[in-house]
């Protein structure tokens, strides 16, 4: 049988004396944000099992029975690669269902430095937090960390290497594989056998499941994936940075008919390539994006993509979290919402032959 973990053994481990590792573990004030932090984190590490009590119990003291609004927090990294007001859409619609159930918002950027360093954002220790949100993907070691934390909590998106059966959270996407599958199948059957594929499928699980349906359309095709036209590896700057991203698809021995990628901004990247090398959308090279950004509006000609309501999805992630404020206890899902695939003229080549 493994020992119990008492606050003893918290305060050994940390170097703290019993009082205070005491105090932190209940809010008391004299306590800094800082230190609380670090002995919920270390009580979590080591099994202590009273940890949730004093979660709840904080929660229960800090809420509407003393008259103190409750908050929820959102949690976001300090830099996402999206189109213009993406997330601030997103957030939004967390902010109305908040603030229409009586909840506060706070908001935290997590700096990547804090990431690699597993520090959490010292919010979720304050001790009026019912819940979080974590919007958008973050790497495999910070995610399991957050999961860890007794508080309820929905993630939007959710890294990769995380299956989903099992986990116990819930998770809110946009649909992804099967527009995928619409768009590279519908690319095939207009006579294109070379399509290439770019997104880094290492950073969220949506990209992760945009490949699969790419994949899953030249499987039902009988037509052989060729690796070669495919960018899949990681990118620090969600292949942001043009000059990088031209680089590689220069160093590609031949181009693709057609490139299908994760996002509309990476096929504004395609896009500006290809005019910088004399080629022509759609008649050279076929491109489709993800989103529906304003951005692509200005292309002169319509952009072949998926549209979405980030809005909603901001919405439904809060709605979710109430749910599971309410029904702690209840199966934890994965929700998708709908998508709807928009073909525009970037894809619309002649058949080939």
């Amino acid at each position: 049988m493994s020992k119990k973990v008492t606050t003893h053994d918290i305060s050994l481990s940390l170097g703290l004396s019993r009082n205070t590792v005491s105090k932190a573990l209940n809010d008391h004030p004299s306590i800094t944000n800082e230190t609380k932090q670090r002995v919920i984190e270390q009580a979590i590490a080591m099994g202590y099992k009273k940890v949730k009590q004093i979660v709840a119990s904080q929660s229960q003291s800090d809420g509407t029975s003393s008259g103190k609004t409750q908050s929820i927090a959102y949690l976001t990294k300090h830099q996402l690669y999206h189109g213009t007001g993406f997330w601030m859409n997103v957030m939004s619609g967390v902010e109305e269902i908040t603030s229409g159930n009586g909840y506060e918002m706070k908001i935290s950027f997590v700096k990547n430095e804090d990431i690699d360093a597993l520090m959490l954002p010292a919010v979720l220790t304050s001790g009026d937090i019912a819940g979080f949100i974590v919007a958008g993907s973050m790497d495999k070691p910070y995610t399991e960390k957050l999961l860890q934390l007794p508080i309820p909590k929905v993630f939007i998106n959710i890294n990769p290497e995380l299956p989903l059966s099992g986990l116990e959270t819930d998770v809110v996407f946009m649909e992804n594989e099967d527009s995928i599958y619409q768009i590279t199948s519908q690319l095939i059957a207009a006579g294109h056998q070379k399509l290439g594929f770019i997104g880094d499928i290492s950073s969220c699980r949506s990209f992760m499941e945009r490949w699969f349906g790419f994949q899953r359309a030249h499987f039902d095709a009988g037509l052989p994936m060729n690796p070669a036209y495919c960018i899949t590896s990681a990118s620090a700057d969600g292949f942001q940075n043009y000059e990088g991203f031209a680089r590689s698809l220069k160093e590609m021995n031949e181009l693709p008919d057609a490139f299908v990628c994760v996002n509309d901004k990476i096929a504004l990247n395609v896009i500006k390539y290809a005019g910088e090398i004399g080629k022509s959308i759609p008649g050279d090279l076929a491109v489709s994006g993800f989103d529906q950004i304003e951005e692509a509006e200005f292309l002169g000609y319509t952009l072949t993509t998926v549209a979405h309501d980030e809005h909603q999805l901001g919405l439904r992630a809060t709605e979710q979290l109430l749910q599971r404020l309410s029904k702690p206890d209840r199966a934890y899902e994965t929700i998708r919402l709908a998508t709807k695939v928009v073909f525009g003229e970037s894809t619309m080549a002649a058949v080939r032959g």
